[in-house]
């Protein structure tokens, strides 16, 4: 399995099947399953339909988010799918986050090129992450001279052609570690390496209201959970550069400023603190700004 490239699925029609699975009242079988998601009354595209719900059942299997009885036929999520209502997509992207992260699809990450498991994804997020926010969205035009010698000639490029730059636009944004641009000036699918989506989940998912946490600690909580950012364990296996334990990086940086403006963390500083974080930000674009300490604040309307 290569998760982008032709062969995999795409998250939405993977969110399709999630969604019938969750709200159905009774056991659903394989054959129900894709005539309801893949009717052939949808004509001329019946073909294509059927192609697309084939890839999203094949793709969370092979992520291990669904299962099928071999008596019975019928589908059953698994794994971190188990728990999904099928209404929050934020929790689905979390689902898939934890399934495409998983170690036992990511070994050797730095050693080859190997594709298998979803190590081509993997690679790719980290080293999109190294690209700072701030600057203007990424369309493949501007990737394939970035990802020059990203990796070490036998990993071989980050995303190897614009057939793979596709994909990879649908699922960077899925799994909460980039946007795509409200405003585009052309290209081919530009994105931005913002991956706020996914921080946001992880720090509300770790940390209660009100909780105060030492910010290099948290940055390092952070980074086990989303082991592409740079100074993760995955980032670091590719030999990435690694900002260190007491320096956000671009892109975790804008994370945590978007955090304090949007105000579901506070961003603070105890002149007598002895273990700061340093945070790029845009507004002292000279020095670092320096953080000692993360509060999570309660989210209106939560």
């Amino acid at each position: 399995m290569a998760l982008i490239n032709v062969g995999a699925s795409r998250p939405d029609p993977m969110w399709a099947v999630v969604r019938l699975l969750t709200h159905s009242k009774n056991p659903v079988s394989l054959s129900s399953a894709r005539a309801l998601l893949s009717p052939p009354t949808l004509a001329s595209g019946d073909k294509d339909a059927t192609e697309m719900f084939n890839k999203a059942i094949k793709t969370l299997r092979e992520l291990g988010l669904l299962h099928i009885h071999e008596s019975t036929g019928d589908l059953a999520l698994a794994g971190a799918a188990a728990v999904l209502d099928g209404r929050d997509w934020d929790a689905f992207s979390a689902a898939l986050r934890t399934a495409v992260l998983a170690p036992e699809r990511n070994n050797d990450l730095g050693d080859n090129g190997e594709q298998k498991g979803s190590r081509d994804l993997t690679r790719a997020l980290a080293w999109f992450l190294t690209l700072d926010p701030m600057e203007a969205p990424v369309a493949w035009e501007q990737a394939q001279k970035l990802r020059k010698d990203a990796f070490k000639p036998e990993v071989g490029h980050a995303i190897v052609n614009a057939e793979r730059w596709q994909p990879f636009g649908d699922w960077a944004p899925a799994l909460g570690l980039a946007a795509r641009p409200l405003i585009s000036e052309g290209g081919s699918s530009p994105l931005t390496p913002d991956c706020t989506a996914a921080v946001r989940y992880i720090v509300q998912s770790l940390w209660e209201p009100g909780q105060q946490i030492n910010a290099v600690s948290a940055v390092r909580s952070i980074r086990e959970h989303l082991p592409v950012l740079p100074g993760g364990e995955y980032s670091r296996s590719l030999h990435l550069d690694n900002p260190g334990d007491r320096v956000a990086g671009a892109a975790l940086s804008f994370a945590l400023l978007r955090g304090n403006d949007e105000k579901w963390l506070r961003l603070e500083l105890d002149s007598d603190a002895s273990l700061v974080l340093q945070v790029a930000d845009p507004e002292q674009p000279s020095s670092p700004r320096y953080v000692s300490d993360i509060t999570m604040q309660e989210v209106p309307g939560a």
